[in-house]
């Protein structure tokens, strides 16, 4: 469950952009209205603040939110990587961690490190500032962070 308001908000605005930019995926968040209100699944251990699926079912948007205090650490490394390993082994998923504007570099440089080593094949990994999307993806053979 989300730990703060701040934490709420970041799934929010996450929630509504993702809505906006894949309209047809099925988003559950971690912020029930209601007892009974569907949540994400455990995945590792780990409920993911945001899932997405496709209308067969499957998981293929994981969402992670992560406040300014709590993105640097071995919890959040963690999560990160079971995350995009239960991706990776579903094929063509996406990753996003969602963080502040002003925590942006700290996370695309926490996932720049992560992803250095993991061996990733089909899943998409992003960033969300809470406004754009940034996308980790190999530019002449070098990997690199886009808007996207």
């Amino acid at each position: 469950m989300s730990q703060s308001d701040k934490h709420r908000i970041l799934v929010l605005e996450a929630v509504k952009a993702l809505e906006a930019r894949y309209p047809k995926i099925s988003l559950v968040s971690d912020l029930q209205t209601t007892p009974g209100d569907p949540v994400p699944p455990v995945i590792d251990g780990f409920r993911p603040d945001v899932c997405g699926c496709t209308p067969s079912g499957s998981v293929s948007i994981i969402v992670e939110a992560k406040t300014d205090d709590d993105l640097d650490n071995n919890h959040t490394r963690n999560q990160i990587i079971s995350f995009i390993n239960y991706l990776e082994k579903n094929k063509d998923g996406l990753f996003i961690l969602s963080v502040t504007g002003c925590r942006a570099d700290l996370a695309k440089t926490l996932m720049r490190f992560v992803l250095l080593d993991m061996e990733i094949t089909s899943t998409q990994t992003m960033v969300f500032d809470s406004l754009d999307f940034w996308c980790y993806m190999a530019t002449n053979g070098d990997f690199q962070w886009h808007l996207s």
